[in-house]
């Protein structure tokens, strides 16, 4: 064993009033979230949090005063690599209340899928190499779900559910196409922007769209101005989608007139 992983696993055993959580290198410097090759030991991280990037135990109102580790497994394996997911429970400070994770607070059950890591792991050595994680400096803000690997007509997708917290559940999800040995980022905002201008005079789209990556196909329910919220009246639109040059774009769009 290396002098690193023992450090960790001493950390891990004897350190518990401290932290709790198992350290990470920093982000790599050009792109976002994506943090540098770290191994740890996969029966620690089925029950052990990291030391996240963007928050951290502490005594500040934005610092957490609780974490655990909510859902951990497999999802996926491609070319002899298996990939691990853990969804991570995270109660800031400021949340009211004195619920932990553990129990069955409210703090405990909005908290649930605060944070998300996906790992690569290593059948050599039994350990697994951190990928991504995502923790939002705005605990609450965004909703993780567990990870997907999709075979698609573009290629092989890995898509990370990432909604934004709300009545709208608003997409806010990332995905990334293998290109070789790597997953390169697939930009997935610009083709929304181009379906809103789209859209006829005097509707709107009030929820969040999801592609159905298998098929390439998106629904949009289309609200008039004084529909509610739950009952859009306006019609569906029925978007086909692609992916040329690592971006989403509208291969069609239909509008279908509320019947």
């Amino acid at each position: 064993m290396d002098n690193g992983r023992l450090v960790i696993l001493v950390a891990v055993l004897v350190g518990q009033a401290t932290a709790q959580s198992l350290p990470i290198n920093q982000r790599a410097p050009s792109t976002p979230g994506i943090v540098a090759r770290r191994e740890f030991p996969m029966t620690l991280l089925r029950n052990q949090c990291l030391e996240f990037t963007e928050v951290k135990h502490g005594d500040k109102p934005g610092d957490l005063r609780d974490c655990r580790v909510t859902e951990f497994g497999e999802f996926g394996s491609i070319d002899g690599q298996t990939y691990y997911y853990a969804l991570y429970c995270l109660i800031p400070n400021y949340a009211p209340g004195k619920g932990k994770c553990n129990d069955d607070s409210l703090n405990a059950r909005y908290h649930r899928e605060r944070g998300l890591a996906i790992f690569v792991g290593h059948a050599s050595n039994g350990n697994a190499s951190l990928l991504f994680e995502r923790v939002n400096g705005e605990i609450g803000s965004l909703r993780y779900s567990r990870p997907q690997i999709i075979n698609a007509a573009a290629g092989t997708l890995l898509y990370l559910p990432i909604a934004i917290e709300g009545t709208g559940n608003e997409n806010a999800s990332e995905y990334f196409l293998r290109d070789g040995s790597a997953w390169e980022p697939v930009e997935a905002v610009e083709w929304f922007q181009g379906l809103l201008r789209r859209i006829p005079a005097g509707l709107e789209i009030r929820k969040g769209v999801w592609p159905n990556l298998q098929t390439m196909t998106a629904v949009a329910g289309l609200y008039r101005s004084a529909d509610a919220n739950c009952c859009p009246t306006g019609g569906t639109a029925r978007i086909a989608l692609a992916i040329r040059s690592r971006h989403f774009v509208i291969n069609s769009l239909v509008i279908e007139e509320a019947q």
